[in-house]
């Protein structure tokens, strides 16, 4: 009995049980950014710039997946230089 007593959450101010807060890493881009037409700028393998724009279709911990010419590419965060959201 004591050990359940002591799992329970304390209750906040509205009687509510309080969370914890989430402690792991928050994404790079919005999630409201999803299936939007996005400009991005990255390094490629060679090491040389290059600019496109794309659909944001998921975000992953590799990188974000962006549907671009018709292939869904991944664009892995260390070589992204800029992603702006393009206003529809």
């Amino acid at each position: 009995m004591t050990e359940i007593i002591q799992a329970m959450t304390r209750p906040d101010a509205n009687g509510a049980p309080s969370l914890p807060k989430r402690g792991g890493p928050k994404g790079l881009l919005p999630s409201t950014w999803l299936d939007r037409t996005l400009k991005v700028e990255y390094t490629d393998a060679s090491g040389a710039g290059q600019e496109m724009s794309g659909t944001l279709l998921d975000l992953y911990p590799a990188g974000p997946v962006l549907n671009i010419a018709g292939a869904k590419t991944l664009v892995a965060w260390e070589r992204l230089a800029l992603v702006e959201l393009v206003e529809d």
